[in-house]
């Protein structure tokens, strides 16, 4: 199975350094479409969770995910993902509901970095019923970096948040901020309700992998070019191997 990761969906890129964490919706749209037209069908994470170790090794099924939460999620994605029938998992941050990226905006003041949902809008999102709802912790900490009390909030105050807020939408899987982890925090997940995490390593998922080191593609902006789009998956050989 391959498994794409998108953070921001964006018109015009509003920051040059943002080139590797945002597409536009009509490269959105242009990769969705690029993928069906190589006969690639696109699942939802609870049918991706379900699937036979055959199913996953075959390569025929993409999951789509975003991370973060950002407000243009709601507002420039889940246009195109109603378009195009397309379901996707959005990894979001309980402890920042309407708040920012200050992680990566920190020396910016506070209205000029990127907004995240808050909860009113998550909802008009997962209503949807093509999107569903993933923790990506409380507040996009690097999980290596914590102290064990401090590991075991992340993990469970985020579950018990989005579980109480969002019910059958919140999916109990786990996205690690920027992908860092190690195994540690891959037994502190094995102890937790949670399914799956998920990296972002550049491969297909094959049913060996871990199921708390489950990797993913980074999508970005040149990507809804359907001619390098097709470069890229040639060039990880997944149209060879499927």
């Amino acid at each position: 199975m391959l498994i794409f990761n998108f953070h921001h969906v964006e018109a015009r890129i509003s920051h040059p350094d943002r080139k590797h964490i945002s597409i536009s919706p009509v490269g959105l749209s242009r990769l969705i479409r690029t993928l069906r037209l190589l006969g690639f069908g696109v699942v939802s994470m609870s049918e991706a969770l379900a699937m036979s170790p055959q199913q996953l090794n075959d390569n025929r099924q993409v999951l789509l995910t975003f991370d973060d939460g950002y407000e243009n999620n709601l507002l420039q994605a889940l246009p195109v993902l109603e378009a195009e029938q397309c379901p996707a998992t959005v990894f979001v941050l309980p402890g920042r509901y309407g708040g920012t990226n200050a992680w990566d905006q920190g020396h910016l003041p506070e209205s000029q970095r990127d907004r995240l949902m808050n909860v009113r809008q998550m909802h008009q999102l997962v209503d949807s019923s093509l999107v569903t709802l993933g923790s990506h912790g409380m507040l996009h900490r690097d999980m290596t970096q914590l102290a064990p009390a401090d590991l075991r909030e992340e993990l469970m105050k985020s579950y018990t948040v989005l579980q109480a807020e969002f019910g059958e939408h919140f999916l109990p899987v786990f996205a690690y901020p920027w992908g860092t982890h190690s195994d540690r925090e891959v037994e502190a997940l094995t102890q937790t309700p949670y399914q799956a995490a998920f990296t972002v390593e550049t491969r297909p998922w094959q049913a060996e992998d871990h199921r708390f080191r489950i990797p993913r593609f980074s999508a970005f902006h040149r990507d809804g070019n359907p001619l390098i789009f097709l470069a890229k998956l040639a060039r990880h050989q997944v149209l060879l191997a499927r």
